[in-house]
C-alpha cells in the first residue's frame, strides 16, 4: 500500500485534544448508537421507544448540557472579539436584527398578532419551516468541516473530483432532509409534489448513491497508499447513519440532535482553552481549564434561560406561538448562520485560535494554504 504501515485507516498525532477523543466526540459515540438503534428498531420492529416517559428526562439532562449550550457557544466566539464586526457584519449585526424585527413585528396587532403572548400563526409557522430546513444545511455544512479539519491535520489531500463527491453527497442528504421534513407539513399546492412516496424513495435512493460513491473515495485513497485517519471519514459516516435513523425512525430525531450538538462542542472548547493558554502567565494549565468550564457553566444557564424557561412557564393563553418562543427558534436560525459565516478553514483567524496549541512546526503546517 505505497508505505502504509499495516491497515486502511490509522490514527494520527495531530489531535484537538486527542486522537480517540476526537474520534469518539466528532463520530465514534455517534455511529455505535445510531447502528445500535437502527439495529434494535429493525429487528423489534419498532419505529418509537417502548416507554417515552422513562427516556424523556434523560433527553432533557442532555438537551441542558449538549444542545442548548452548543448554541450559545457560537455566540461567544461570534461576539468576543471586536474585530468580528468588521469581519462578519452581516452574522453579527444584520442577520439578528431582521430575525429579532420578524419575531417582533409577528406579535403586532398589524401583522396579525395579539401581543406578546399570541403570535401571527402564519409568520411563526413559516419561521419554523425554514428554520427547520435550513438545519439540513447546518447539518452537512458541519459534518464537512470537522472532514476538513481532520484532512487538514492529518495532510490528506483530496483531488478536486474527490471532493466534488464528497460534497455533492452531502448536498444529497440536504435534499433527502427537505423531502422527509415536508412530509410532515400542510398540503401546500407548492410543496405537494414533495410529499409524495415517489418524492422520498427518489431522495432515499440519491443518498444510497452519494453514500457508495463516497466510500469508494476513501478505499480508491488507501488502495493507492493513503494513510487514512478515522475521524476524517469520521463525521460523513456519521451524518449518513443518521439519516438512516431518521428512515427507520423518525422519532429519533432527538439523538441526531444530541450527535450533532457533541460534535460541534468540541472545536468551541478547544478554541476557547486556546484563548485561556494565550492569557495566562503561569505555566499551570488548571487555571485555563477552570476559566473554559466556567464558560460552559455559563452556556449551561443561558440554555435554561433561552430554550427551558419560555417552553415551561412563558405558554400562551390561546396556544399560539409566544415572542420568546419566536426568539428561540431565531437563536436557532442565526446560529445556522453564524456557524456558516465563522468557521471557514482559510480564515486564517479561526485557525489560529483552533490550532494554537500545536508546535509552531505543525501550526506552520496546518495554517498554510489548503
Amino acid at each position: 500500500m505505497g508505505g502504509a504501515k499495516s491497515s486502511m485507516f490509522k490514527l494520527d498525532q495531530s489531535a484537538i485534544f486527542s486522537n480517540k477523543l476526537d474520534f469518539f466526540v466528532t463520530s465514534g459515540l455517534s455511529i455505535l448508537v445510531s447502528v445500535g438503534l437502527i439495529f434494535f428498531f429493525v429487528v423489534t420492529e419498532q419505529t418509537e421507544s417502548p416507554d417515552n416517559s422513562s427516556i424523556l428526562p434523560k433527553l432533557l439532562l442532555l438537551q441542558v448540557l449538549l444542545n442548548w449550550p452548543h448554541f450559545m457557544l457560537s455566540y461567544r466566539l461570534l461576539y468576543r472579539k471586536k474585530s468580528n464586526f468588521r469581519s462578519f457584519p452581516m452574522a453579527t449585526v444584520v442577520v439578528p436584527l431582521a430575525l429579532l424585527a420578524i419575531c417582533v413585528g409577528a406579535t403586532t396587532p398589524l401583522l396579525g398578532g395579539a401581543g406578546i403572548m399570541n403570535a401571527n400563526l402564519g409568520m411563526s409557522y413559516t419561521l419554523w419551516i425554514f428554520a427547520s430546513l435550513y438545519l439540513a444545511w447546518h447539518y452537512t455544512g458541519q459534518a464537512w468541516g470537522v472532514t476538513t479539519v481532520f484532512s487538514h491535520l492529518t495532510n490528506l489531500h483530496f483531488t478536486n473530483i474527490e471532493r466534488l463527491i464528497l460534497r455533492n453527497g452531502l448536498r444529497s442528504l440536504v435534499v433527502w432532509h427537505v423531502v422527509w421534513g415536508a412530509q410532515t407539513f400542510p398540503n401546500l399546492w407548492i410543496i405537494t409534489w414533495l410529499q409524495t412516496p415517489f418524492a422520498m424513495n427518489a431522495a432515499s435512493c440519491l443518498a444510497l448513491l452519494a453514500f457508495l460513491l463516497s466510500a469508494t473515495v476513501f478505499v480508491r485513497k488507501s488502495l493507492t497508499g493513503s494513510a487514512i485517519d478515522i475521524r476524517v471519514p469520521g463525521p460523513l459516516v456519521a451524518i449518513y447513519l443518521w439519516y438512516l435513523l431518521l428512515w427507520v425512525s423518525p422519532e429519533a430525531f432527538i439523538v441526531v440532535q444530541m450527535a450533532h450538538a457533541l460534535q460541534y462542542l468540541i472545536f468551541p472548547a478547544r478554541v476557547e482553552l486556546n484563548q485561556n493558554l494565550k492569557q495566562t502567565k503561569s505555566h499551570a494549565k488548571l487555571k485555563p481549564l477552570v476559566k473554559t468550564f466556567l464558560v460552559y457553566c455559563v452556556s449551561v444557564i443561558g440554555g435554561l434561560i433561552v430554550f427551558y424557561i419560555p417552553e415551561v412557564y412563558v405558554i400562551s393563553p390561546t396556544g399560539t406561538p409566544t415572542l420568546p418562543a419566536l426568539l428561540a427558534i431565531a437563536i436557532n436560525i442565526h446560529h445556522y448562520y453564524t456557524d456558516g459565516a465563522i468557521w471557514k478553514s482559510n480564515n486564517s483567524g479561526v485557525r489560529a485560535d483552533l490550532f494554537h496549541h500545536f508546535t509552531p512546526t505543525l501550526a506552520k503546517r496546518t495554517l498554510g494554504q489548503s
